[in-house]
């Protein structure tokens, strides 16, 4: 168990180097993992950098207003830094590289063992990443936009998606051409899913670090007072606190905490509870 609390802490570094952070150094441009592929000895792990929860959201370096406008929600899905991706060999972080779009499009690269960072021409062509265009739909930030022969139509406009496998195909590319995957491996290691789950679970157990429940059985309802004049009850302060530390440790989304408490209760989690753990998630209590 120590090991996995290790591997938990030094995998909240990642967010500290390649999430922009606040004043007190803590990670504030929340992202999710979108896929991984092997490649030979190596482990290809693509990160995609929301929208949600970072321009609305208060506590983000990236925050523009509660309620964007469409011209305000367009200008930081084409400028924000859209995708990333982490090299790995077994389990440990070799290089680091992001896509940047603003003041130019260019790869910016981190080694992990030395934390050299590089910039790179990118001669990718487009006008917004897969990703983003897929969220900017799906997020129905603008109910009439849509996507058609790789082309996104968002608030009146037609923007040429770059896709997910153009933009592995050059990181790749210029993983080898630099010889980045030849740089010795960190001491960083990224925990899978499953170690993330199973280190959540044993903790959250009486007596765990992410035990809040222990101390309130008995008193689950009872009153208790959050902000001035908002009140709630013991049981949906635990909760919240145990969904927010889901976001920290790392958990990818919300539906994986769910699962994860699921798991830890065995048995299904109620819609009530399912409430208390996004609002921890999503940090909704401190916005």
């Amino acid at each position: 168990m120590k090991k996995i609390a290790i591997i938990i802490l030094t995998f909240l570094t990642l967010r500290q180097v390649f999430g922009q952070t606040d004043k007190n150094g803590n990670p504030v441009f929340n992202s999710v993992s979108t896929n991984e592929k092997v490649i030979g000895d190596f482990l290809l792990i693509s990160n995609y950098y929301t929208l949600k929860n970072n321009i609305e959201n208060r506590q983000s370096s990236v925050f523009i207003s509660e309620q964007p406008t469409l011209d305000q929600v367009e200008k930081a899905a084409v400028n924000l830094a859209s995708d990333f991706y982490i090299l790995t060999k077994e389990s440990k972080m070799i290089v680091m590289v992001m896509l940047q779009n603003d003041p130019k499009r260019e790869f910016m690269t981190i080694v992990m063992k030395t934390n050299q960072q590089s910039k790179y021409p990118c001669d990718l062509t487009g006008d917004i990443t897969e990703n983003r265009a897929n969220e900017l739909v799906k997020g129905k930030y603008d109910s009439t936009a849509f996507i058609k022969n790789d082309i996104l139509n968002f608030n009146g406009k037609e923007f040429k998606i770059i896709s997910n496998k153009e933009i592995e195909g050059a990181v790749w590319t210029l993983i080898k051409k630099e010889k980045l995957n030849k740089k010795k491996p960190s001491d960083i290691m990224l925990p899978s899913k499953n170690e993330i789950k199973n280190y959540i679970i044993s903790e959250s157990k009486e007596g765990g670090s992410l035990d809040f429940f222990t101390e309130i059985k008995g008193k689950e309802f009872d009153g208790v007072q959050i902000k001035p004049g908002v009140f709630t009850t013991k049981q949906s302060v635990a909760l919240y606190k145990w969904g927010r530390a889901c976001f920290e440790i790392g958990v990818n989304t919300v539906e994986d905490a769910y699962e994860i408490y699921a798991e830890f209760l065995g048995k299904p989690v109620n819609e009530r509870d399912k409430e208390y753990i996004k609002s921890g998630f999503y940090k909704e209590w401190e916005k």
